[in-house]
């Protein structure tokens, strides 16, 4: 079985997952080749159709954007919905350029691959609704996305988190309304001086963060400095709006750290609220206080739900 594997590189986390999921099926045995394409084709997917596939080709798998430039004679078509740009929910977070590239250009990519498609996939229950709602057409098959939980996985399991020095709060996202990221100021101001909320930063400019006292700015991190980062922490902190399958969530529960995240989307679908994390209401300030202050003081709660959230990712 050889599967073809276009990829216009986005610079998100839908290419971690693109190169977890080639590396996945490579060790079922399958034959994978990753094709990857600039960015710019991101605007012009139909230039894509020049490119012939792999001789042998069974299975493409593409992108919901640009899958239709990728239907061949005699394979069959798998198209992949990571994040619905057309989901009213998104309009706040875009620019109005950007929802006219949505509205006019991405909405008939996305239909054009949804009418060529063999099959269909979304990446969470609430990704599929609002797909199958908007475009008025077939449920799309539901698969969570994946992560390499062999890769992702607690330092030693079992094992209680430090107690010496701060309480640790992990936050890796980009710095966006959508992200929720500018909530971290007004919940950390909620808690006591002895909690320190390390962050990611992918470029070397200055964070909004620099100067605020009990924020710790880690920099760009490869994919081994990630885990290792949460590993260390005691919980991950997620305050986003509007998500697909965030695999960071994921990862973290599969290191064994509970997750504080919004009770929005798919992250229902990801979290067992009380079992492998919590959750808190959208912009709940307090309410994410409560909960990250509520661990802190409980620190075989952290371990036992570490325990179960690693078990739930697996």
């Amino acid at each position: 079985m050889k599967i073809w594997f276009p990829v216009v590189r986005a610079n998100t986390g839908v290419d971690l997952f693109s190169e977890s999921l080639a590396a996945a099926l490579e060790r079922q045995g399958l034959q994978v080749v990753t094709q990857w394409f600039p960015k710019k084709y991101q605007y012009a997917p139909w230039l894509m159709r020049r490119f012939e596939a792999p001789k042998g080709t069974n299975i493409v798998l593409a992108s919901s954007w640009n899958a239709f430039a990728f239907k061949r004679p005699g394979t069959r078509l798998v198209a992949v919905e990571h994040l619905f740009v057309h989901d009213p929910a998104y309009d706040e977070y875009r620019s109005s350029v950007q929802g006219l590239f949505h509205r006019v250009f991405v909405r008939r990519f996305e239909l054009a691959g949804d009418r060529q498609a063999d099959r269909v996939v979304a990446v969470s229950q609430y990704t599929a609704n609002i797909y199958r709602d908007c475009f008025a057409t077939d449920m799309p098959r539901v698969i969570l996305n994946g992560i390499d939980t062999d890769f992702f996985c607690p330092a030693t399991q079992g094992v209680e988190k430090a107690d010496t020095g701060p309480f640790r709060i992990l936050f890796v996202g980009t710095f966006s309304r959508r992200k929720g990221s500018d909530l971290l100021p007004r919940i950390m101001s909620l808690l006591d001086s002895g909690v320190e909320l390390s962050y990611t930063h992918a470029s070397s400019s200055a964070t909004p963060f620099e100067n605020i006292s009990g924020f710790r700015n880690l920099g760009r991190l490869d994919r081994e400095q990630v885990r290792a980062e949460m590993r260390r922490a005691d919980l991950l902190l997620f305050p986003t709006r509007l998500e697909g399958a965030p695999l960071v969530v994921m990862e973290a529960m599969a290191c064994q750290t509970p997750v504080v995240a919004s009770n929005v989307v798919s992250l229902p679908e990801i979290i067992d609220h009380g079992e492998t994390g919590l959750l808190c209401e959208v912009d709940d300030v307090e309410g994410f206080a409560r909960a990250v202050s509520s661990l802190r003081e409980n620190p075989a709660e952290i371990l036992r739900m570490g325990i179960a959230a690693r078990e739930s990712i697996v």
